[in-house]
């Protein structure tokens, strides 16, 4: 058992450290609202912990390990108001993320049971990528190509078009519940909604998702953390369960990942997103990697 404990100890401490580490600003850049990169980790002791995650905790899948006080003392930022020790770092609140860059609109709503949020994502257009899952670079090509249409380098009005959040990424799983392929997509701001430019990459798609209602878990902690993961992440399973308590139904098919600065969230989806394609202005366009 003391093991167990001191295990976890190394774990927080490595997630609290990792994400404390998470400060700064980015250098360069455009566009006023959306330029800081970071944010400060000490104004979410600010809110508590059902605020900041959007949701009650089921009790459940939480845990009070038998630390002595001074271990206490040092990890106090991972217990919660109701004494429970939470195994990664306490996520920025989605208001917070989205008064300092665009987000998607979205309308959340009252969640029947615990361990997770209700939104409603609205209909609007993404420029989507896929996801090299035998490469292992794929995260970063990606985002090259998502970024070269956003800047203007590869979108067919050569003009900058400002950043929103958040970034999705997309999960198919076959029938065995194996990821089978996934995509990577960037919102587009709001002066580009109406009429997007088209893509001057062949590997980059401008589309338009249809209305979906999901379900989601906000997470606190680095994406390499395994519990978020996909496939595997138990953040998945405590998802599955929670929405299961209350007879909710979701599309087994998809899973979404979704990250805003200081926020990660994982998506269960109550249907599959229609998706349709879009040319964009001035369509009449060879891909520049063609």
């Amino acid at each position: 058992m003391c093991k167990v404990y001191a295990f976890i100890l190394l774990l927080a401490v490595f997630v609290v450290a990792e994400s404390h580490g998470y400060k700064g600003k980015r250098k360069g850049g455009k566009g006023g609202k959306g330029s800081h990169h970071y944010f400060n980790v000490s104004e979410n002791a600010l809110f508590t912990w059902e605020q900041a995650e959007g949701y009650l905790e089921c009790e459940e899948f939480l845990d009070v390990p038998d630390f002595d006080q001074a271990t206490k003392e040092k990890l106090a930022d991972n217990f919660d108001e109701r004494g429970y020790f939470r195994k990664q770092p306490k996520p920025r609140p989605l208001e917070k993320c989205c008064s300092d860059w665009e987000c998607a609109p979205s309308l959340n709503s009252t969640s029947p049971g615990c361990g997770f949020q209700t939104r409603t994502l609205y209909r609007g257009n993404w420029v989507t990528t896929h996801l090299d899952l035998t490469g292992k670079d794929a995260f970063s090509q990606a985002i090259r190509r998502l970024h070269k249409y956003r800047r203007g380098e590869a979108n067919s009005l050569k003009e900058y078009l400002g950043k929103a959040r958040p970034v999705m990424r997309k999960w198919y799983l076959d029938a065995n519940y194996n990821i089978t392929s996934a995509t990577m997509s960037f919102y587009i701001p709001s002066p580009y909604q109406r009429d997007p430019p088209a893509s001057l990459d062949k590997d980059v798609k401008v589309e338009q998702w249809g209305e979906v209602d999901t379900y989601i878990r906000a997470w606190g902690g680095s994406r390499d953390v395994a519990g978020y993961w996909p496939q595997s992440g138990q953040e998945f399973e405590y998802l599955s369960t929670a929405l299961s308590k209350v007879d909710i139904k979701w599309y087994p098919y998809v899973r979404m990942t979704g990250s805003y600065v200081g926020r990660k969230e994982l998506l269960l989806l109550s249907k599959d997103i229609t998706v349709t394609p879009i040319t964009g202005k001035n369509p009449d366009h060879k891909f520049e990697n063609e």
